[in-house]
């Protein structure tokens, strides 16, 4: 396996399900490693490996949404207007703003100052007042992070990222929205991945090796599946604050190689 494309898989696998941007990360790589993103083996990979770290979430969480019916009505509630807007916004989106390494490092940097805001000020005010200690979302909170994870369409917003902070705002424990964002992200990934296979079908049908592609999945099922054990065993001392921080460490440095 080329070290590029292992390189590639344990980025997707360990920032998947983080609220960092995986497609940042990607993009930065591929910036530094000098790998043409928009190649169509490149890209399939990309999406190949994604389905990876999908293996990860379905092997950990599946039994969980399927024996708990409220969990699964409010999947299907946030899902759907997810759906609704990427579907009608995915293409306009993906031409104009794919790449946008200015757009990118904005889009972490803005997170990452409202991560640390809710982690410092907002938090503490709700906790001072009795609130923001909710752990079930009701079918309105559902819906409403499901309308603000659409607008992870543009790069660098990051979907786990979004979802965070709508259910802060909503009043949710931060450990419940956390948890929720880990549900949330397997219809979301599922279709957009289905998607985005269907649209590559004839690439697929192209490659000649799929040894790259199989290691490729791998890892990142690997990554994601050790990734997501360690956040869920210690998700109650995750802090925004630094999840903001190495946002803005990450713009900083996409804005270093833009002027450099």
């Amino acid at each position: 396996m080329h070290i590029i494309y292992f390189i590639l898989a344990v980025l997707e696998g360990f920032t998947e399900y983080l609220p960092i941007s995986s497609t940042a990360h990607l993009i930065l790589a591929g910036k530094i490693l000098a790998i043409d993103l928009v190649d169509p083996y490149v890209k399939f990979y990309l999406l190949f490996i994604q389905l990876g770290a999908l293996l990860a979430g379905a092997i950990l969480f599946t039994k969980r949404i399927l024996t708990d019916r409220s969990l699964l009505i409010n999947l299907i509630v946030s899902f759907i207007p997810t759906a609704i807007i990427g579907f009608a916004l995915y293409k306009v989106f993906k031409q104009l703003l794919e790449g946008n390494l200015p757009l990118i490092a904005a889009m972490l940097a803005i997170g990452g100052f409202v991560f640390i805001y809710l982690e410092k000020v907002f938090i503490p005010k709700m906790m001072a007042m009795g609130q923001g200690e909710r752990t079930v979302l009701t079918i309105k909170d559902a819906a409403i992070v499901g309308i603000a994870q659409a607008i992870a369409i543009v790069p660098g917003v990051s979907r786990s990222g979004v979802t965070i902070v709508a259910g802060v705002l909503l009043g949710l424990k931060k450990t419940a929205i956390f948890e929720y964002t880990f549900f949330l992200a397997l219809p979301t990934l599922g279709a957009a991945v289905a998607y985005d296979a269907f649209k590559s079908r004839d690439t697929l049908a192209a490659i000649s090796s799929y040894s790259d592609l199989v290691l490729g999945f791998a890892v990142a099922a690997v990554v994601g599946f050790f990734t997501l054990l360690v956040v869920r065993k210690y998700l109650a001392r995750l802090s925004l604050t630094g999840f903001g921080w190495y946002r803005i460490v990450l713009a900083a440095i996409i804005i270093a190689i833009i002027f450099t």
